[in-house]
């Protein structure tokens, strides 16, 4: 009898920034994006730091390495959503710096 991989949680902290493409014409739609993620996504937030998201992932991966990468593909899968969702993926660049509990190094990725 085969037993199902059990699923491991991890905290993690988010530090992220995001940049209008164009300074000039998109400024408006990056504010937008930051306070979506700040207000809707349903992270916790840093009291007085506006891009630091707190939250848990739920990870099925076995290895450390594996795990990294499984919450690094979750984590960015759904800031993409939030932005697809927004309609500001041309406009904005995402640049983020995930840390997960148990994990190693921070893991750094874009979304450009």
């Amino acid at each position: 009898m085969q037993q199902g991989n059990p699923m491991s949680k991890h905290d993690f902290q988010l530090a992220y920034t995001i940049k209008p493409r164009d300074p000039d014409e998109d400024e408006y739609n990056a504010a937008q994006a930051r306070q979506r993620l700040r207000e809707n996504i349903g992270l916790d937030t840093v009291e007085h730091i506006e891009t630091t998201l707190l939250g848990w992932v739920q990870l099925a991966s076995l290895s450390k390495a594996d795990k990294a990468l499984e919450a690094e593909r979750v984590i960015r899968e759904r800031i993409h959503a939030e932005l697809k969702q927004l309609r500001v993926l041309s406009s904005v660049k995402f640049y983020g710096c995930l840390m997960v509990d148990g994990l190693g190094p921070a893991i750094r990725f874009n979304i450009v």
